[in-house]
């Protein structure tokens, strides 16, 4: 193989390989929970809602994506909740599933 065929080879070898990093890290499903987290606050902005939840006893709130209007007004501000939420690439990260937990 001739010097040119080698470079073209592993350059195109090279924007595949990154193509696929970039594809994937884009793509791939992020999965978190917070166990007893308190809900500082709600906001809702053009038919968009958020739940501010804070890790019991630690860290700042993250701000999670509800996705309807219903389930929003049923969060309680200052409530503990298991909060199980999920986001992909720069998406916002949105609640999966929300259990209510009572104080101890």
């Amino acid at each position: 193989m001739d010097r040119k065929k080698l470079t073209n080879l592993i350059i195109g070898s090279f924007i595949v390989i990154a193509g696929a990093l970039l594809l994937g890290k884009y793509t791939y499903v992020h999965e978190e929970h917070i166990e007893r987290g308190e809900i500082v606050s709600k906001e809702s902005h053009h038919h968009e809602y958020y739940v501010f939840v804070q890790p019991e006893g630690e860290g700042e709130a993250k701000k999670l994506v509800v996705e309807d209007e219903l389930t929003w007004n049923l969060v309680d501000e200052g409530e503990l909740y298991n909060v199980a939420y999920a986001w992909h690439g720069s998406k916002e990260p949105k609640i999966e599933e929300m259990e209510k937990v009572e104080r101890e």
